[in-house]
């Protein structure tokens, strides 16, 4: 039986004094992941001995992959690679997130749709995890298509009946992480989500042994494979591209102290490096904002819709706006990215193109080690002065004067000969053997 100690003991707390009622709830929470942790260990085992059995009986493993932001979908190379093997089936399950109205993750029917059309264009096998009728989530084991695995790529606004507790009792969960893991911060890697995942795979063992010695398990759960993001450099190392000279404003959500990450300059910087690309239209320009940073905008009250509407307008007459999750075609095609966004210093550096990383100045997280290397070898402005005369010097008379000092960490980091897919392909078998 798992105990509600959680609830219990938040009940108690409602007639303590505060202080102590702070500590009550402390006490609820690490029982009830206690709890949690032993319930997921006690179904493993039968879930590995089901699969074990399914294989032998020749019956295909049904892979699941959750999803509700088409724009964070990261992990086609592993849907590819269970698709091509004979003893996989891979889905895609579309559900909504289960954040509150007044959050800038909020999703209405009409984004679910989205999502799900996204992928069925892709001619990919897709079903709704979520019914429309009575506006509410379909626990994955009530599904028509049985999970044996199940991918997650966010780690909140999970619904409980969808989460990977009440999954474990029937299916193997494994995370992979939208976004190419960047900080310090615990939210990356210490939610409850993380503490309860089976399988967590991290890019490399840079940042698998930071995150182990800051776990209570000790990284017991954490697997060094690469990343599914990268493999697209893997798989397409000898292709040819047009050059077209994109310049890349890609700004991140993150403005103010009101998170965890305090990377955004967009406040500082959003309106001048605008002016610039309006004065320089040659440098072919492409803005490519955080798919949170305008609603995060509207609703932190920062601008209205008809400002940020203004914005976007601006930028339409000058260049592109690009918002799909399929842009690794436009990072090799371009010149250069701006960016403060931590997940696209990994993402472009394997380009080997000149990449300008804004620096904030609200007391920004630190990135993690591997990051950390990446940025220290690229460009990086502080404010418009030092932005403006790096774009002069790199983009305008074409001196990219830190090209050696990149190349030298990219050999050394070794990412584009690394198939994540294939690793984490073959951490599954082995599961199963």
């Amino acid at each position: 039986m798992n105990i509600p100690y959680e609830k219990i003991f938040n009940t108690i707390a409602l007639f303590a004094p505060i202080k102590l009622g702070v500590k009550i709830k402390k006490i609820g929470q690490k029982l009830k992941v206690k709890s949690n942790l032993r319930y997921i260990s006690k179904n493993k085992k039968e879930v590995i001995k089901k699969l074990k059995e399914k294989i032998k009986n020749n019956q295909k493993i049904n892979v699941i992959f959750y999803i509700y932001d088409e724009t964070k979908w990261k992990s086609q190379s592993i849907y590819d690679i269970f698709e091509n093997n004979d003893k996989f089936t891979p889905y895609i399950f579309v559900s909504k997130n289960c954040s509150p109205k007044n959050n800038m993750n909020f999703q209405t029917k009409n984004d679910i749709k989205k999502v799900y059309n996204f992928f069925e264009n892709k001619k990919m096998r897709v079903v709704y995890a979520y019914d429309f009728e009575k506006d509410d989530y379909i626990p994955f084991d009530e599904m028509p298509v049985k999970p044996d695995i199940v991918f997650y790529s966010h780690p909140w606004y999970i619904y409980e009946t969808q989460g990977p507790v009440m999954v474990s009792r029937y299916a193997v969960t494994c995370y992979i992480p939208y976004f190419l893991a960047t900080s310090i911060s615990p939210i990356e890697y210490y939610t409850r989500f993380h503490q309860y995942v089976e399988n967590h795979y991290v890019l490399n063992d840079l940042i698998k042994n930071y995150y182990a010695k800051n776990m209570d398990n000790k990284g017991k759960n954490l697997k060094s494979t690469g990343h599914p993001m990268l493999d697209y450099f893997y798989l397409n190392r000898n292709k040819k591209y047009e050059n077209k000279n994109y310049t890349i404003y890609a700004p991140h959500w993150s403005v103010d102290k009101n998170n965890n990450l305090h990377w955004g300059t967009f406040l500082d910087l959003g309106y001048k490096i605008l002016n610039f690309a309006k004065t320089h239209p040659e440098l072919n320009w492409i803005y490519k904002p955080h798919p949170c940073l305008e609603s995060y905008l509207i609703t932190n009250k920062y601008f209205s819709k008809d400002e940020i509407d203004l914005y976007r307008k601006e930028w339409k007459n000058i260049g592109q706006i690009m918002e799909t999750g399929d842009y690794l075609d436009l990072f090799m095609q371009s010149k250069a990215l701006i960016t403060d966004c931590g997940s696209f210093e990994t993402e472009y550096f394997l380009t080997q193109k000149p990449l300008i990383h804004l620096k904030s100045n609200i007391d920004p997280t630190p990135f993690n080690p591997s990051v950390d290397k990446i940025v220290k070898s690229c460009y990086e402005a502080e404010n418009f002065d030092e932005l403006e005369k790096i774009l002069n010097e790199v983009l305008i008379k074409n001196n990219d004067y830190k090209s050696d000092q990149r190349k030298k960490v990219y050999d050394e980091l070794n990412y584009e000969n690394n198939y994540a897919a294939k690793n984490i392909l073959e951490d599954i078998l082995n599961c199963l053997k």
